[in-house]
């Protein structure tokens, strides 16, 4: 059978090969492959459309209804009708394109209606064109002659640089089509379109030991650090270190590794020698921080990874999307905005808003769970004595949401007010919207709002920070060794790796209550990646690969928001099921489906199971 386009490559885009036209050269169009890899700048350049392709969540104008924690627990759309209410939270995935799901990459050059530029740009689309960028750059490397004298570098390391990030990029973008659709055929060279391409697939962990091989060739070749500013936030020896530990702890993880965690089945083992692995690499990656620009944010910076008035680049990210920039025309904090800005200061009324799921994941100040009977949490005062991420991340009742003015207008009243009847009530009911009781905050500088109007801030978007790189060794450390045996070549337990992420925003350690066992701490380590990666766009992720999504989903209704209402006088502070905020999840929706019309030209080539 011979498909003759990049079928299964591309899952039937035509984009896949209409948007390359600058790699595709021939003589008719007058550029000569020496001419476009034979140059160091013009590689580079080529190098780069798999950079310009890496999915920024945060720039992306197109993406304003893909709050992708809004698929899970964490967030709830505040409006019906949009895609995320309509066919992701109810399961409907079969055929469904856009947002998250699809091969689709739009380019704006060839977008027919300007108005629809670069829409539905899905991260996996954009990963299928990011690496057959790099494989034509790979398949040419010897072409690559001249070198500029002036920026400090010999040509062997001006070489090896690009080498480093091909590798880097092709490993980052292979890593975003498996973990959504499993495994998937090696992506190691440019195919001719000749081929036959219904071909058997290799399972999540045979993808995977490719695509961890591409990140030891990228370390071979990457720098230790830039020394040009301009080069800051380009991938390094330590970036592809901490990629390779988060590949291999996915790797280890229960929904990867059918054969210990059967379709249809409840259990959630890990891959012991994988989770060896990642924790070995987690070592190397975490040692090779000594001596570089990365780093945790203390408490009172730490919205330097999120937004900055200075710098683009977060030193505690070791990986990041290409840098952007708020213009005066980008207004309130401009694109993005609309998955976490409410429609009253600026935002649209798409926007997700947080669950009491969410917000039950914070802890005590002294580090007890809220469903814990043992604890201290006074439910008639939900929101004091919280850890503190909870006022960081999120506004609550109460909280103070435009600090820069002494007086607020009537459209914007200085405090949130969530209870029954008051005008933020009145404003989501009036509007037929769903109100959570809760606004988002992590990502919301202060003034950015149309009233305050304060703008001009680099937004950043971090996909492996550091304080990542330690929950990705605890987890893989509690698997392996459990909460507090020890870990060879190292002196961090999985339990000191949680606790260092956690002193950093003045949050007590984890109490010794939850670490007498791995099953009792594996469900803490699980509450700390909810906590402190909130809103980063994990936890859809997480909630899969550990395979807990159907237990959380369990029942339809199972989204809550703040019900606060008075009772003689005195606030009463309940949780409510948020009655049109549904979740369906089966088994067979811990894989993306491919969509019925290429599965209808595939014999060899298996859909993933249940769809």
């Amino acid at each position: 059978m011979k498909i003759k386009k990049y079928i299964l490559y591309s899952l039937a885009i035509a984009a896949m090969t209409s948007c390359e036209d600058f790699l595709d050269v021939n003589p008719e169009m007058g550029i000569t492959k020496e001419e476009v890899y034979g140059e160091y700048y013009n590689f580079r350049g080529a190098m780069d459309r798999a950079t310009a392709l890496v999915h920024n969540y945060v720039f992306d104008r197109f993406d304003w209804d893909c709050e992708v924690g809004g698929f899970s627990d964490e967030a709830q759309a505040a409006q019906g009708g949009v895609p995320t209410v309509n066919s992701v939270n109810p399961g409907l995935w079969l055929d469904y394109k856009g947002r998250d799901f699809g091969f689709k990459n739009q380019n704006e050059s060839s977008a027919t209606n300007a108005a629809n530029r670069g829409y539905n740009r899905e991260p996996a689309g954009e990963a299928v064109a990011a690496i057959r960028a790099v494989n034509q750059c790979l398949a040419n490397i010897d072409l690559l002659t001249v070198f500029p004298e002036e920026i400090g570098y010999t040509p062997e390391e001006l070489k090896n640089q690009l080498l480093g990030q091909c590798y880097f990029l092709r490993g980052w973008h292979y890593f975003q089509i498996i973990n959504r659709y499993g495994g998937m055929p090696i992506m190691d060279r440019v195919f001719d379109n000749n081929e036959d391409f219904d071909v058997a697939r290799p399972t999540y962990l045979e993808s995977a030991e490719w695509m961890i091989s591409n990140m030891d060739e990228a370390i071979k070749y990457l720098p230790t650090e830039w020394k040009n500013a301009s080069d800051k936030g380009r991938p390094t020896q330590a970036s592809a270190k901490a990629l390779k530990a988060m590949m291999l702890l996915y790797a280890a993880s229960p929904n990867m590794n059918p054969d210990l965690n059967p379709y249809g089945s409840d259990s959630k083992l890990y891959n012991i020698d994988m989770a060896k692995r990642a924790v070995e690499a987690s070592i190397e990656a975490i040692k090779s921080l000594e001596g570089t620009r990365y780093k945790m944010y203390d408490k009172e910076n730490y919205f330097e990874n999120f937004y900055s008035k200075i710098h683009p680049i977060s030193d505690e990210a070791l990986f990041q999307p290409p840098l952007t920039h708020t213009t005066v025309i980008e207004q309130y904090g401009g694109s993005g905005t609309g998955w976490y800005l409410p429609f009253f200061d600026g935002g649209w009324t798409v926007f997700n808003s947080p669950t009491q799921n969410a917000v039950d994941w914070f802890e005590t100040s002294t580090g007890w769970d809220v469903n814990d009977s043992r604890g201290d949490f006074n439910p008639d005062d939900p929101y004091s004595n919280r850890d503190p991420r909870l006022k960081m991340f999120i506004y609550c009742h109460g909280d103070d949401m435009y600090p820069l003015k002494d007086k607020t207008d009537a459209k914007h009243p200085k405090t949130l007010d969530a209870s029954e009847g008051s005008w933020h009530w009145n404003q989501f009911k009036n509007r037929q919207l769903t109100f959570t009781g809760y606004i988002h905050h992590k990502h919301r500088w202060n003034g950015n709002n149309n009233l305050e109007n304060v703008l001009k801030y680099y937004r950043i978007f971090p996909f492996i920070r550091v304080a990542q790189l330690y929950l990705d060794f605890a987890e893989a450390a509690n698997e392996v060794y459990g909460p507090t045996g020890a870990v060879p070549n190292t002196d961090l337990t999985a339990v000191e790796a949680i606790n260092i992420v956690r002193r950093r925003v003045g949050m007590c350690d984890v109490r010794p209550e939850y670490t007498t066992d791995k099953e009792t701490f594996r469900k803490r380590i699980y509450n700390e990646r909810a906590v402190e990666l909130y809103q980063e766009f994990h936890r859809w992720t997480d909630i899969r690969r550990w395979r807990i999504a159907k237990d959380l989903f369990k029942d339809v209704n199972c989204i809550y928001g703040a019900y606060i209402h008075s009772v003689n006088g005195e606030l009463k502070y309940e949780k409510r099921l948020l009655d049109v905020a549904v979740r369906v999840f089966e088994d067979k929706h811990y894989w993306y489906p491919f969509d019925i019309a290429t599965m209808n030209m595939m014999s060899v080539f298996k859909q993933n199971p249940g769809w």
